[in-house]
């Protein structure tokens, strides 16, 4: 790709995190970028081109992240998962705050997301099965337990710009990470809570972000 070419979608990526998909128009992005709207549509035709590259390059990132060979098993591995996905989220928030725009306007493109969360689901879902075998998780107390729980998870993950936005809260990654581990923590054994408590629980309690006090928790 050209350095021309990349600047519009980085511009384009800019714009649209700050003010939406459908509040930016081209010559918006031709004068961020500091070129003539002729030569923008040289290299994209339409607002709709700048919107399907810029999701061909969001799922480069994110391959990785739903390839099912990239096993997490750990607790940190899932951590690290997270940071990750607070990184696409940062990156491309307009993607998971213009959602209804993306399903109305670019149904491709939101068919294709649609199959990135399933996938998302799956792969946490599968990190719960992990660890439930390794003696960390407690047992399921009802039917479709941990697959619920995934998919609050996902939920967690999906909506969050969105609730930053509507309770004006600063946007901290430490903060995102405690939030979703408050979905995994009441189904800890023990054994799960100490490996908690080790890995994960410092880097948040320095952060202020979690509270330190193993009593909330029960490992019956």
């Amino acid at each position: 790709m050209t350095k021309t070419r990349q600047n519009i979608i980085d511009s384009a990526i800019k714009l649209f995190n700050e003010k939406g998909i459908v509040n930016v128009r081209l010559q918006t992005i031709a004068n961020d970028v500091g070129i003539s709207i002729g030569n923008l549509a040289y290299h994209f035709y339409s607002k709709k081109a700048i919107v399907i590259e810029i999701d061909s390059q969001l799922g480069e990132k994110l391959s990785p992240l739903l390839n099912k060979q990239n096993q997490i098993q750990y607790f940190i591995d899932f951590d690290n998962h997270l940071a990750n996905y607070y990184y696409l989220l940062s990156a491309y928030s307009f993607y998971f705050l213009d959602i209804l725009e993306l399903q109305r306007a670019y149904p491709i493109i939101y068919s294709k997301r649609r199959k990135y969360m399933l996938k998302m689901i799956k792969r946490i879902h599968k990190w719960i099965l992990i660890n439930k075998s390794m003696g960390k998780l407690k047992k399921e107390v009802f039917e479709d337990q941990y697959l619920n729980t995934s998919k609050n998870i996902w939920l967690s993950i999906t909506f969050w710009m969105t609730k930053e936005q509507v309770l004006n809260e600063t946007r901290s990654e430490e903060a995102f990470k405690a939030r979703l581990w408050t979905h995994v923590i009441p189904m800890f054994t023990k054994k799960g809570f100490m490996e908690y408590e080790a890995m994960i629980l410092p880097n948040l309690i320095y952060k202020g972000e979690v509270q330190k006090s193993n009593t909330l928790y029960n490992y019956n």
